[in-house]
């Protein structure tokens, strides 16, 4: 003979979120408008519910593993402690909720795949500048940057029209380098 199966529903109501547990078991669920329909039904209806919260320490543990995804998938993920300094913490264990929604916001979008296209586009402008000769050997690059004349910050600190803005002065500064050294090579060869 089966067994009955319990089955229960959470809701929270901040992220419009409800849940059908079996057995204590998540099964299924909705979101948005439908889950708040559903959990006005189900009040009617005497069903069990639980009312949650979306700023639980398993959502949050649930996010640090999202973004530490998202991150690997970039190839970002050695580099996490520059981007956890801007917060003042050393590991993103100790991040807040919405300090992880705000990074998961920042690297989960398709503005990061523009983002990553445009900062490729500056590093092989550099290269050709002479800027940017050693993979990996940021040392000249970060110091480039942070002059207030180029952007006055960090290459993965620029948004996108930061980045647009940046590809424009070097377009600029390599054009500018390209026409002295062709006059440099003319006046060498009519003399």
């Amino acid at each position: 003979m089966e067994t009955e199966k319990k089955v229960t529903y959470t809701y929270d109501p901040t992220a419009k979120q409800l849940n059908v547990l079996v057995d204590g078991k998540v099964k299924g669920g909705f979101l948005g408008d439908i889950a708040t329909n559903r959990f006005l039904e189900l009040l009617d209806s005497g069903a069990e519910i639980k009312l949650t919260n979306v700023n639980t320490e398993s959502t949050r543990k649930l996010k640090v593993r999202q973004l530490r995804a998202i991150w690997i998938k970039l190839g970002l993920d050695d580099n996490r402690m520059d981007y956890l300094q801007e917060y003042g913490v050393d590991s993103t264990a100790k991040l807040t909720i919405e300090q992880l929604d705000e990074l998961i916001a920042r690297f989960n979008t398709d503005k990061a795949a523009e983002k990553r296209a445009l900062r490729s586009n500056a590093l092989v402008i550099l290269n050709k500048l002479g800027i940017y000769m050693t993979n990996n050997d940021w040392t000249a690059v970060n110091n480039f940057f942070m002059s207030n004349k180029i952007a006055g910050k960090l290459l993965f600190k620029m948004d996108i029209e930061e980045l647009k803005q940046l590809l424009k002065k070097l377009n600029s500064i390599l054009s500018k380098r390209e026409v002295a050294k062709a006059e440099i090579e003319r006046l060498t060869i009519n003399n």
